[in-house]
């Protein structure tokens, strides 16, 4: 029950969507702009959780190595499928994807799976990845500003309470 009141809706972001369009700086709009739009991050990280709770098939992994969600249902079409991560916070971590494999999300790491349109194995490559390299307009760099500081709850970042992080 505790763990259910540890919200961290306190973010820049938060802040800007209740009306404070100051809270985000230029380059964090522009990239929740791209995220809400062209390159639509949103399709599979929705606000205001920021995940759609759904499973997906990025081709980072060969599935026959690494089978995801088949190894629970046993069907073919959820080879290679991990749940959807929640992007808020994302600033804060120290690995990426569910095997840890990136320490970061830009310049390397992450932003290139997506920018080149998915991982290399992409056999059953869900078909909202598109290559974001491909898009005109794109601004990665101010996509990742955005997911990495527009969503990041202060209260979470300096440990302060509800999030300092309590021992029993």
């Amino acid at each position: 029950a505790y763990q259910r009141t540890l919200v961290p809706d306190q973010t820049p972001w938060d802040d800007y969507i209740n009306g404070n369009l100051n809270a985000m700086t230029p380059e964090q709009v522009n990239g929740w702009n791209q995220f809400n739009g062209i390159a639509n991050c949103f399709k599979c990280h929705p606000p205001p959780f920021f995940s759609d709770n759904d499973f997906h098939n990025n081709g980072f992994r060969p599935w026959a190595t690494d089978p995801g969600l088949m190894d629970t249902t046993g069907l073919n079409a959820d080879r290679g499928k991990f749940k959807t991560p929640s992007l808020r916070n994302a600033g804060l971590r120290d690995r990426f994807f569910h095997n840890g494999a990136f320490e970061n999300m830009f310049p390397a790491g992450v932003s290139n799976i997506y920018w080149g349109g998915g991982g290399t194995f992409d056999d059953n490559l869900d078909p909202l990845i598109v290559p974001l390299r491909n898009i005109p307009g794109i601004n990665r760099e101010h996509i990742f500003e955005f997911v990495e500081n527009a969503l990041t709850d202060p209260r979470v970042k300096n440990e302060l309470p509800p999030f300092d992080r309590p021992t029993l």
